[in-house]
């Protein structure tokens, strides 16, 4: 089964800069366009899911009832939520940069009240196992909608791209597409397109 991953649009989290948000972040008005026009992209290009997987985080939630509002019905998992912020999920990230310049030096530092960007690897990675990797043998198309640290933490597995070390490794637009196909002779995902409106 091929994977696409998509990240939703631009949330009023990211419009203000703000370090993570929480999971009641939802998407402004310019977040409603690109996943409309990110819609209109995938229906050019003849996508049809097969499986729909989402964050439950109300940015995600919005991003992916937008795009596929008629779909298959959209499965929920938590495994696909961005790193909990916990009391720093209303700070400006030049802020909270500032008070900890060393923070995202190590991936296993953990938000006061919240957890650390490994913690949030290890549950992309776990989400993997049971829902990707056992489907690659199936035809169809498995379709994520998620966040920036999840999708970063899920292409650096896939791709064999060391994460404790080299976290996060890409950098992923609002509203953009990670499309990945399974290769039967290399045992592993490439991916063979990336996009963003």
């Amino acid at each position: 089964m091929d994977l696409l991953l998509i990240r939703h649009g631009q949330s009023e989290a990211n419009a203000k800069k703000l370090l993570i948000s929480t999971d009641k972040d939802g998407l402004t008005n310019s977040g409603r366009a690109q996943s409309a026009r990110l819609r209109q992209t995938l229906d050019e290009m003849a996508i049809v899911p097969s499986v729909i997987y989402c964050s439950p985080w109300q940015r995600a939630r919005e991003t992916a009832e937008i795009v596929f509002h008629d779909a298959t019905a959209m499965q929920f998992d938590a495994r696909l939520a961005e790193t909990h912020p916990g009391i720093y999920g209303t700070w400006l990230e030049a802020d909270f940069n500032a008070k900890f310049p060393d923070f995202n030096k190590l991936i296993g530092n953990t938000y006061e009240g919240g957890e650390s960007h490994l913690d949030m690897t290890n549950r992309a990675k776990d989400w993997i196992a049971s829902e990707v990797l056992p489907r690659t043998q199936t035809e169809g198309l498995l379709v994520a909608v998620a966040h920036g640290g999840p999708i970063s933490a899920i292409l650096q597995h896939l791709l064999d791209i060391p994460i404790e070390s080299n976290y996060p490794s890409f950098t992923v637009p609002n509203a953009s597409f990670t499309f990945l196909k399974w290769r039967d002779d290399l045992a592993r995902y490439c991916a063979v397109q990336v996009g963003h409106v």
